[in-house]
């Protein structure tokens, strides 16, 4: 990304293309964020920094909740400093040829180039993630990874910045990357001012880990290792010491540590911690058992290894995360 576009008061121009079937939160909360701006600067007497233009593929461009938004024809924005994509509900619409053309015709030119949740696979299918760190919502990015080889794709990021490609998680991280983004242009200062304005974290505690599970299992992998994962899943407390995992498959500790690791991704006393972290997060949420209870209960053993495993694995410590998702 140049350097050009950042603390100067010249009005950027974004372009927010819409396909159909897309999330309205994603879109109307990264959308406010701009506009919030626009409105602080005119209670200052001052100029908009953004010129926001929402852009379709038609002029009416359903969501996926049945309501529709009035978007501008893609076609007459002829340029813009930051396009953005947003994230759909319909695979098919990340390789729409229409979509595809138009991302592509205004990204060759744009300062920034970002993705919006899912929007991250019409990126990847034209080549913007190759090499660069990315993201998207947790329950897609084993797919994203998969389909797309070249890019590193972070599991637990709430957005990414690489160059000039920025991508969110979720479709409410586009608020988080949003005010990101305003942070670049117009300095933390305007940043933290939107965020009072829309009551909201300035910075988000944590990444999404907290939100969703990343234990994924991938396709095709090794029938005994699934089961394997699957009793690991059922009793998180039980004995899940390497010896113990390779001895249930028939193999050495060593053999076992490379076949596991090359099948999920990840080292068997990494999965073991994230599964007992996903324990303690339903247990945090769904019961009112003190969390010596729950540290026993998963495997943890000791309520400080369940706070220091919780805090490394999700961001957050098991107390603030049973205030924010206790059910």
């Amino acid at each position: 990304m140049s350097g050009s576009g950042r603390f100067l008061p010249q009005t950027r121009r974004l372009a927010v293309l819409v396909p159909p079937g897309v999330q309205l939160v994603g879109v109307v909360g990264f959308y406010e964020v701009f506009d919030a701006v626009n409105r602080i600067l005119a209670s200052r007497g001052r100029a908009p920094a953004y010129d926001l233009r929402l852009a379709g593929i038609e002029d009416r461009t359903p969501s996926a909740s049945g309501l529709a938004l009035h978007t501008g024809p893609v076609d007459a924005v002829e340029a813009a400093h930051t396009v953005v994509v947003c994230g759909t509900l319909e695979d098919t619409a990340h390789t729409d040829p229409r979509l595809l053309a138009a991302v592509d015709r205004l990204a060759r030119t744009a300062e920034r180039v970002v993705s919006l949740c899912v929007g991250a696979f019409v990126l990847g299918e034209l080549g913007w993630l190759d090499g660069r760190r990315c993201t998207t919502h947790w329950l897609e990015l084993e797919r994203l990874r998969a389909r797309f080889p070249l890019a590193r794709v972070e599991p637990d990021a709430i957005f990414t910045e690489d160059g000039p490609v920025l991508t969110s998680a979720g479709a409410t991280a586009g608020i988080d990357l949003a005010l990101h983004m305003v942070r670049l242009d117009l300095g933390p200062r305007m940043a933290l001012a939107v965020a009072r304005v829309l009551v909201m974290f300035a910075q988000r505690p944590g990444g999404q880990s907290q939100f969703g599970s990343a234990l994924r299992i991938r396709p095709g992998t090794d029938e005994r290792l699934q089961r394997l994962v699957s009793r690991v899943l059922n009793d998180p407390g039980g004995d899940h010491t390497i010896d113990a995992l390779a001895a249930s498959v028939g193999m050495s500790p060593r053999h076992f540590a490379r076949v596991f690791r090359a099948e999920t991704g990840e080292t068997p006393a990494a999965f073991v911690s994230r599964a007992r972290v996903e324990a303690a997060q339903r247990a945090l949420a769904q019961s009112d058992a003190p969390i010596p209870t729950i540290a026993e209960d998963c495997g943890f053993g000791t309520p400080e290894t369940l706070r220091r495993t919780f805090q490394r694995v999700v961001g957050v410590s098991p107390s603030a995360w049973r205030e924010r998702f206790r059910a």
